[in-house]
């Protein structure tokens, strides 16, 4: 038995803060690469470069290395693997990743708000519903 997903209040919540981030390390590395070059070609792939690289870093090693993205941190949640709560590995955090951009094209074109709920056999809950289960996904009493 593993802890609940979080509810999408704080889902939506992480995602918000970690598309802010993302962005913002784009226009910051943007700016770095380009500074004069505002709206050119050169500044808007070094955006995009930099934003999916911000995006990869932050997500896939956040996810293997302290179980959660800089948004889920601050947001107070964490990603577990769905079959025993333990921490999630290095390819299963690329595979979420990358399912992650599949889901939020699709959702943009169907205009649902879902997410990405237990890509790569993965899930998002709250830090507090953690508590008691063991490394393993065993319960602690």
């Amino acid at each position: 038995m593993t802890a609940r997903e979080a509810d999408e209040g704080w889902l939506v919540l992480a995602t918000g803060t970690d598309v802010l981030l993302a962005l913002g390390a784009g226009v910051a590395g943007a700016v770095a690469v380009e500074p004069d070059g505002l709206g050119g070609l050169t500044f808007v792939l070094a955006l995009v470069g930099c934003a999916f690289g911000f995006s990869f870093v932050n997500h896939v090693f956040g996810m293997w290395l302290v179980r959660a993205s800089l948004g889920k941190l601050l947001w107070a949640l964490r990603v577990v693997r769905v079959n025993d709560g333990g921490r999630p590995g290095f390819w299963r955090s690329v595979g979420r990743w990358l399912l992650g951009f599949a889901f939020l094209a699709v959702m943009a074109i169907a205009e649902d708000g879902g997410g990405v709920g237990e890509a790569a056999g993965l899930r998002t809950v709250r830090r507090r519903d953690l508590r008691g289960y063991a490394n393993d996904g065993t319960y602690r009493v």
